[in-house]
């Protein structure tokens, strides 16, 4: 193919993945009442059935429509995403390489989706009532701006969601012979202390409890990481 045919392939492939999101756009914005409820759910549950929201800004709840359509939109269509952009690299690579490609897809989709779950169901509303109630001060009035929460909403699961990729990028560094897992057992000390430290990094405020529920499920994917790692090594 030449570098045109490879362009225009490219573009058709773009296309088709806009159209993905543009589609499942329609439904989550027919439904956006009914996923605003479910999405402010973690807030009302900590500061009661009553609990509203501040409207700042003009155009917040529109452009918060939006935002969250689209973000969701992406989130429901990511492995159909990954595998059409797959699917221009594929003539590429050997037959083996595209088993691989197919399946780090796959494990690549359900790690991120399984931070998103992590976060939703056991950290975002035991944070919020960490700075809500536990530590506001008498006096303050606890309710937030709903661009405000948002923001916060989709920060906290997209660091969950991201970080769950660790095995991804430890399996692929392993493939290219940058690491090995004989290595990471070894350095398994320094290792933990490096999750650690990102951990309270990528924490959105000082509670050890948002770090503590990234910092567990990190050890333990680096670990099934190195596992994962050796068993492929032994097969090689």
């Amino acid at each position: 193919m030449t570098l045109g045919e490879h362009l225009e392939e490219l573009r058709q492939r773009l296309i088709y993945s806009i159209l993905v999101v543009l589609s499942i756009m329609i439904v989550t914005l027919y439904f956006g009442s009914e996923i605003h409820k479910i999405l402010i759910s973690p807030y009302r549950n900590v500061l009661g059935p009553e609990a509203h929201f501040f409207q700042i800004q003009l155009m917040a709840p529109f452009i918060i429509y939006l935002k969250t359509s689209f973000l969701l939109s992406v989130l429901v269509a990511l492995p159909i995403l990954l595998y059409i952009l797959w699917g221009f690299i594929v003539p590429a690579v050997d037959k083996r390489t595209e088993r691989w490609g197919k399946f780090i897809i796959l494990f690549s989709t359900l790690l991120f989706w399984s931070g998103l779950a992590l976060c939703w169901f056991t950290v975002f509303e035991g944070f919020l009532r960490v700075f809500l109630v536990v530590l506001r001060p008498e006096g303050i009035d606890p309710y937030l701006p709903i661009d405000e929460y948002y923001d916060l909403f989709f920060n906290l699961h997209l660091v969950f969601g991201a970080s769950f990729q660790l095995p991804i990028v430890l399996i692929l560094l392993g493939r290219l012979g940058v690491l090995s897992s004989k290595f990471l057992f070894f350095r398994w000390r320094e290792s933990v202390l490096i999750i650690a430290v990102v951990s309270a990094v990528l924490s959105p405020g000082p509670d050890v409890f948002s770090m503590m529920m990234l910092l567990l499920p990190l050890t333990f994917l680096f670990f099934l990481s190195a596992v994962i790692m050796m068993l492929m090594e032994k097969a090689d």
